[in-house]
């Protein structure tokens, strides 16, 4: 059976597929046991797009509740990790639609992941001195796209492949690639905008 990061069990433990058929067929300590499994995976998931302690539990729970409901539809035989990841990755969407509507917000509430993936992207450039690429990061990731910050934190903070960054968006890996590309050159335009606007006010 293939672990993918979070994963928690013992080696003796059940494989996915059979848990998912026992919860199929009304076992409910089955369920729970994939939840165990998996908790670590879709908290991280979570965690990364949200910076709210409350908003991180409430997702989570309903990650699970939306994989409980939909677990009739989960395909035999395919990894259960991805498909929770997408399941997590959704409501964590869901959530930032709903929450995100300004057009700028502070360091202090980017997700820890949105830091690590606009520090990650940013530390390269050398063009600005520590405070000031602070006072950069306070707005590069706010402008762009809800989907754009998805594939940014699954793949440049959160460390995923290029296959699960795919199942965990739903896509292809092609399509995820493209994805990420214009995402990273979308974040560097705002960041070389904010450098500008800098260079000119001084």
């Amino acid at each position: 059976m293939i672990r993918p990061p979070g994963w928690q069990g013992k080696a003796d433990d059940p494989d996915d597929s059979v848990l998912v058929q026992r919860a199929l067929a009304g076992d409910r300590e089955a369920f729970g046991l994939l939840i165990r499994r998996y908790q670590r995976l879709v908290f991280r998931i979570v965690g990364g797009f949200l910076r709210n302690r409350a908003d991180v539990q409430d997702v989570a729970q309903e990650t699970f509740l939306r994989a409980f409901e939909g677990l009739a539809g989960f395909r035999a035989g395919a990894p259960f990790g991805p498909w929770i990841a997408r399941i997590a990755t959704r409501a964590s969407y869901d959530r930032l639609r709903q929450r995100r509507r300004t057009s700028e917000v502070a360091w202090e509430d980017l997700s820890p992941g949105e830091r690590s993936a606009a520090q990650g992207l940013v530390a390269g450039a050398g063009q600005a001195d520590r405070a000031a690429t602070r006072d950069l990061l306070d707005r590069a990731m706010a402008p762009l796209a809800p989907k754009d910050r998805m594939v940014l934190i699954l793949a440049d903070a959160l460390g995923f492949s290029g296959a699960e960054v795919a199942q965990a968006m739903g896509c292809s890996s092609l399509a995820a690639r493209i994805r990420l590309h214009r995402a990273r050159r979308a974040l560097r335009r705002v960041v070389e905008a904010l450098l500008a606007g800098m260079k000119d006010a001084g």
